[in-house]
């Protein structure tokens, strides 16, 4: 029988986020459900974040602040975890900010529907400068669904729900592994990352209230930065593994698969600048694997049936729509 007060371990990677990392931790500090942990991992960060980290951790013990030389994003987490005691574990990334009942909410649908992981659909964007509402109270936040974990990965495939670790709340013996979960040395994660988890889940109770979580758009972030050759590697490697993981486990989400994996290695092609034509060829090698399946599948999302029906009159085409889409800023 599950706690009805257990520990909730809330892990925040930072590196380099001086302006925004006090507002990060001061919303999970203002957390109403208070049994909780917050593990802060400085990820080699040369600003003024390791100092801010600190400050918390000096006036407030549930606060555990670890530095370690830089290994990126994946690593952060992985030592965040290597180092949290929760029986829940949520994530926080450390230029956003959560609503006061982020944990209470996931917690409670969590609990009172028996399932391994709480989610959301994904958080509320927000640009840099701009302030954003969240909820404030649990009665602002909707009753939660049920959902099987096949639904939730075929909603995931097809991108109406988003593979953003910080978007969930995860029970650590029920679906978190006891090695490092997150790839390092890879980009796209969470792509890589939570529909392993959700597989292991029976149920994931889906909370449809993207209000409790601040999600930061930012011109720095991953997705966003100049094209370098590890998002070619990543995109490459990450979406093989999850087409073959998901055609294994659900067969009749193939075509879902195909769409997932034609669109992130579709983003990445978007960002190879005109004069790499090896990195052009390789993603290109991995679009053609899936262009005709999207183009007639009726379920995919309208701009990955497009790119994928203009693909199928070759790579000319195609790229003068992925221009248009960069300079329109419609990547994803």
């Amino acid at each position: 029988m599950r706690e009805k007060n257990p520990l909730v371990s809330v892990v925040v990677p930072v590196y380099n986020v001086e302006p925004y990392v006090a507002e990060c931790l001061d919303s999970v500090l203002a957390q109403t459900y208070r049994n909780i942990e917050v593990v802060v991992v400085d990820d080699g960060s040369t600003d003024g974040s390791p100092a801010i980290c600190d400050q918390f951790a000096n006036k407030d013990h549930r606060f555990k602040v670890v530095h370690k030389t830089n290994g990126g994003l994946s690593s952060a987490r992985n030592a965040g975890l290597a180092e949290s005691r929760g029986e829940w574990i949520a994530f926080v990334d450390s230029d956003d900010y959560v609503s006061p009942v982020f944990v209470e909410a996931l917690l409670s649908a969590a609990l009172s529907m028996n399932c391994e992981i709480a989610a959301i659909p994904m958080g509320r964007v927000f640009s840099e400068k701009g302030p954003c509402d969240l909820v404030r109270s649990l009665v602002e936040v909707p009753v939660a669904t049920p959902l099987q974990t096949r639904d939730v990965q075929r909603l995931m495939l097809y991108q109406a729900l988003d593979t953003g670790a910080p978007w969930r709340l995860y029970s650590r013996h029920g679906v978190l592994p006891e090695d490092s979960p997150f790839p390092e040395g890879l980009y796209y994660e969470d792509l890589a990352t939570v529909y392993k988890m959700v597989a292991r889940a029976e149920h994931v109770a889906l909370v449809d209230c993207p209000s409790l979580y601040a999600y930061r758009w930012r011109k720095a972030s991953i997705i966003r930065q100049n094209y370098r050759p590890i998002k070619a590697d990543s995109s490459i490697v990450v979406s093989r593994q999850l087409y073959a993981d998901i055609c294994a486990w659900y067969p009749d989400l193939a075509d879902a698969a195909a769409s997932r994996c034609f669109s992130v290695n579709r983003m990445v092609y978007a960002q190879v600048p005109a004069d790499q034509h090896a990195e052009r060829a390789r993603l290109w090698a991995e679009l053609v694997k899936y262009r005709r399946v999207v183009a007639a599948d009726p379920c995919a999302r309208k701009r990955e049936r497009l790119a994928a029906t203009i693909a199928c009159l070759g790579e000319g085409p195609f790229r003068a729509f992925c221009a248009a889409c960069r300079r329109a800023g419609l990547l994803r």
